[in-house]
């Protein structure tokens, strides 16, 4: 079952901001992109590096590792 887990408000991840957050046994980032909210799992599926310290760029992320987005 999903359920809401409440992690911040909103007013607390200003625009071109970023949250990395536990929940559960998953690392969450969220990403405040101009005003909308983006959460991830927190990994690179490439090699299980933190996806959250890259670079943003709009709605895409670069893997601080490799450099995919």
């Amino acid at each position: 079952m999903t359920e809401f887990v409440t992690v911040a408000r909103a007013d607390e991840i200003k625009p071109g901001e970023r949250l990395v957050v536990e929940i559960g046994r998953h690392w969450i980032a969220i990403f405040n992109v101009e005003g909308v909210f983006h959460a991830i799992q927190d990994v690179c599926t490439h090699d299980d590096g933190p996806l959250a310290e890259g670079v943003l760029y709009g709605c895409e992320i670069e893997c601080p590792r490799h450099g995919a987005r």
